[in-house]
C-alpha cells in the first residue's frame, strides 16, 4: 500500500501551513528598520561593533567646539558716507567717512578723546620778574616759545623748524628745550601747591632736561656716524681682544677656584663643593661638571683626594673696611669656623641659639668643676641672661675654673711623688747601718776565713774596686724599690 504525501508530513510532524507557499518559494524574513549610525562615530566603526553597543555610542559623542564667531552679524549691514567734524579741532574742518547706518548722526566723533592737549603754562609780569628773567632770554623771546610750544603740542623738531623770532639769535633745539622746561620748573617750584609734595617732585621730575648731556650724547652719535672704515675696523679688532682676555680672566679665575678647591676642598668657602661621603680613601668626584661637559670619567685617571686625606690649613678671608662699618651699623657678628672642624662639615654655619653653644667640662673633671661654681653661687650647665657678653665671661670663668682643676691635680701629683721620694730617701740612709751590724757578727763568727780571704784577695781589690761598688749600688736600689711597691700595696 503507497503512503500518501499527508502521511509522510504527519510521520515527520510537518504541518500544512509550512509548505503552502510552496516548495520553490522562499519565505522573505520581515523588513526591520535600519538603524541609524549615531553621531561621533564613523562609519568603519559602526560596521564593526554595529547597534549592540549605546554605551560606546554615548561616550563617543561628537564633542563640542567652540563656535565661530559671526561676523556678519546675522545679516547684511548697510554703510553710509556721512560728513563729520573732529571736537579736538578749532578751525571747524568737516570731513567724511563710512559708518554703519544704524549709528547715531549726532554721535561724537569717538577719536577725539584721544586728543590729549599738554598742560601750557603762562606767568604774570611779575612772576617773570622775580623767578623767570634770564639774561640771554627777554620776556618777548619767552613768550613767543610758549605760543610755538602750545601752537604744535611740544612736538620739538617743529618746533625748532617753525621757530624764527624777529630779530632774534639763531636757537639750536637744546637751547629751547632748555629754556621752556626750565621756566616750568620755576613755575611749579614757587606757586602754591593744593597737594603733597611727592606729587609736585614727580611733576617737576617730568620736566628735568640735561642740556650738556644732550648736547655731549648727539656729538657722540655723530662721532660713530662719521667714522672711517679703517677706524670700525680697529674698534672691532680691539672689542674683540677685550672679549678674548675677558675669556682669558674667567678661565684663570675657574682655574684658580678649582685649586683652591682641590687644596683646602670644604674649607675653601667656594661654591659648588661636594662633600665626602665616606667612599674609599675619601676621594671625591664633583658630579654635576660631568653632567654639563656630557663625558663619563675615565676610571683610569688618578682622582683628587679630598680634605681629609689632606691636611690644609684653613683659609682665611680678611674682612674688608666697608664689611665692618656695615657689621658694626646692623649690630652684626661674624664668628670664624674653627681649625679643628671635620672637612666634611659645609664652610657655612648655620644660624642658632647662643645658650646651647656653651662649653661642657669633661666628664672626668666635671664633678670637681661643678663643686667649683657651687662655691661661687653658679650653675655650670645654665645662664639666666645668656648674651654675648655673659657668654663669654661664662667661657673664660670655664676655662680658669678647668685650668685650675687641672693644676690642682698636677700638684697632688708632684706632692705624691715628693713623699715617696723622701720615703726611698729615708730607706737609703737606713741601710748602712743595718751593712755594719752584719759585718760585726760576721768578724766574730769566722775570723780565720776573712783573714785567710784577705790574704787571697789582697792583689785582685784594686782592679775590681769599680764593679764591686756598682754591685752594692744595685743591690740597695732593687731593695728600695721592692719597699716603694710594697708601701704603694699597702696604701
Amino acid at each position: 500500500m503507497a503512503a500518501s504525501a499527508a502521511d509522510v508530513r504527519s510521520a515527520l510532524s510537518i504541518s500544512d501551513a509550512t509548505l503552502a507557499a510552496g516548495p520553490s518559494q522562499q519565505k522573505k524574513p520581515a523588513a526591520t528598520p535600519a538603524a541609524r549610525k549615531p553621531e561621533g562615530i564613523s562609519r568603519e566603526l559602526y560596521s564593526l561593533i554595529g547597534p549592540s553597543a549605546p554605551s560606546i555610542a554615548a561616550q563617543l559623542a561628537k564633542p563640542r567646539l567652540k563656535q565661530k564667531p559671526n561676523l556678519s552679524g546675522g545679516g547684511k549691514v548697510k554703510w553710509e558716507e556721512r560728513p563729520f567734524k573732529n571736537a579736538a579741532r578749532k578751525d571747524g574742518l568737516e570731513l567724511r567717512h563710512w559708518v554703519k547706518a544704524s549709528t547715531d548722526p549726532a554721535a561724537e566723533y569717538p577719536f577725539a578723546k584721544y586728543n590729549v592737549p599738554p598742560v601750557s603754562y603762562t606767568y604774570s609780569q611779575d612772576e617773570f620778574t622775580r623767578f623767570l628773567e634770564d639774561k640771554e632770554w627777554t620776556k618777548e623771546e619767552t613768550d613767543y616759545l610758549f605760543n610755538v610750544v602750545q601752537e604744535y603740542d611740544t612736538r620739538w623738531y617743529i618746533i625748532h623748524d617753525r621757530y624764527s623770532y624777529p630779530e632774534g639769535i639763531p636757537r639750536t633745539l637744546e637751547d629751547l628745550k632748555d629754556r621752556y622746561y626750565s621756566v616750568c620748573r620755576k613755575l611749579v617750584r614757587n606757586r602754591p601747591w593744593a597737594g603733597d609734595e611727592a606729587s609736585r617732585g614727580q611733576l617737576i621730575s617730568t620736566f628735568q632736561f640735561d642740556k650738556e648731556r644732550e648736547l655731549t650724547r648727539k656729538k657722540y652719535l655723530l662721532s660713530l656716524e662719521n667714522r672711517t672704515p679703517e677706524q670700525i675696523a680697529e674698534e672691532e679688532a680691539l672689542y674683540i681682544e677685550i672679549k678674548r682676555l675677558e675669556q682669558n680672566e674667567r678661565k684663570f679665575k675657574r682655574d684658580r677656584e678649582d685649586l683652591l678647591r682641590t687644596i683646602a676642598g670644604i674649607d675653601s668657602g667656594l661654591p659648588d663643593i661636594v662633600e665626602d661621603d665616606g667612599g674609599p680613601l675619601g676621594i671625591t668626584v664633583d658630579t654635576k661638571k660631568l653632567r654639563k661637559k656630557g663625558s663619563i670619567m675615565d676610571m683610569d685617571s688618578p682622582a683628587t683626594p679630598s680634605a681629609l686625606s689632606i691636611s690644609t690649613p684653613l683659609i682665611k678671608r680678611p674682612p674688608t673696611a666697608k664689611n665692618t662699618a656695615y657689621d658694626a651699623q646692623h649690630c652684626i657678628i661674624r664668628t670664624d669656623l674653627s681649625a679643628n672642624a671635620p672637612a666634611t662639615k659645609a664652610a657655612h654655619q648655620a644660624a642658632y641659639i647662643r645658650s646651647f653653644k656653651l662649653p661642657v667640662p669633661k666628664a672626668a673633671i666635671a664633678p670637681k668643676i661643678a663643686q667649683a661654681f657651687s662655691e661661687l653661687g653658679l650653675s655650670h650647665s645654665r645662664l639666666v641672661m645668656p648674651t654675648r657678653e655673659n657668654c663669654a665671661q661664662f667661657e673664660a670663668l670655664l676655662e680658669a675654673t678647668t685650668a685650675l682643676v687641672e693644676t690642682k691635680r698636677v700638684v697632688d701629683k708632684v706632692e705624691y711623688d715628693i713623699q715617696v721620694l723622701k720615703g726611698q730617701l729615708g730607706m737609703r740612709t737606713s741601710q748602712p747601718a743595718d751593712g755594719e751590724d752584719g759585718g760585726a757578727d760576721e768578724d766574730a763568727g769566722g775570723g780565720d776565713s776573712k783573714t785567710n780571704g784577705d790574704s787571697m784577695d789582697l792583689d785582685d781589690a784594686p782592679e775590681n774596686e769599680d764593679e764591686r761598688a756598682q754591685s752594692v749600688v744595685s743591690t740597695r736600689s732593687g731593695r728600695s724599690r721592692k719597699h716603694v711597691s710594697s708601701c704603694g700595696a699597702s696604701r
